[in-house]
């Protein structure tokens, strides 16, 4: 393998630009901030101003990771768009939802106000609610771990037509 190739020479590359320095961080931080306060918040009533404060040590590092490699997934697919090479977004897109539906599914208000939109009675949302949020709360886990393997992809996939397409040089 050549110096500064692969993936980490790819990174290198688009990170050593300013500019999509500045949106990695940008992106990281907002979605670490929304990511943690859904993760956390519904289960621990927080606010968004609370959320740092409130967070365990397993919230923060997943919250953490999977804001660093969602923005670097976007950016690396933004710097490859812009380049002419083809982006990956497929992984990452799908990667975000995963990510997304143990927070906003499991104990939030949102598939009781869905089977509303449907016009389920309210003796059926008491009743379907917690059968339907309970896969998603009991596989949490697993549903984090599916996201962090796509945005992995994700990065890996645009690693691979960064480096074909530009001259990747440490």
């Amino acid at each position: 393998m050549r110096k500064g190739g692969g993936a980490v020479g790819a990174i290198h590359r688009v990170l050593s630009s300013k500019n999509y320095l500045a949106a990695f961080f940008v992106i990281a931080v907002l979605s670490f901030l929304g990511y943690s306060y859904l993760l956390s918040s519904s289960s621990l009533n927080l606010s968004i101003p609370k959320v740092a404060f409130g967070l365990n040590i397993y919230s923060l590092i997943v919250s953490a990771l999977i804001s660093v490699l969602l923005a670097l997934s976007i950016v690396m697919n933004a710097f490859a768009f812009l380049n002419g090479t083809k982006p990956n977004v497929k992984a990452g897109f799908g990667a975000v939802i995963v990510a997304i539906i143990p927070g906003s599914l499991c104990c939030t208000s949102v598939v009781p106000a869905i089977l509303a939109a449907f016009g389920a009675s309210t003796t059926t949302i008491i009743n379907v609610t917690g059968a339907l949020q309970g896969p998603f709360a009991t596989y949490e886990t697993l549903f984090i771990a599916a996201s962090m393997g796509l945005l992995l992809i994700s990065i890996l996939l645009v690693s691979r037509n960064i480096t074909r397409c530009c001259a990747v040089k440490k």
